[in-house]
């Protein structure tokens, strides 16, 4: 993948450092639903 994240990678496992490829958004923006 593009931003270096391999699918099914659960999300705390994501670096604080990732933001999202497509909005530009940091970690800290997203929110469990």
């Amino acid at each position: 993948p593009d931003s270096g994240i391999a699918p099914g990678t659960p999300f705390e496992a994501i670096p604080d450092s990732w933001f999202c490829p497509i909005c530009g958004s940091d970690k800290s923006k997203f929110a469990k639903l």
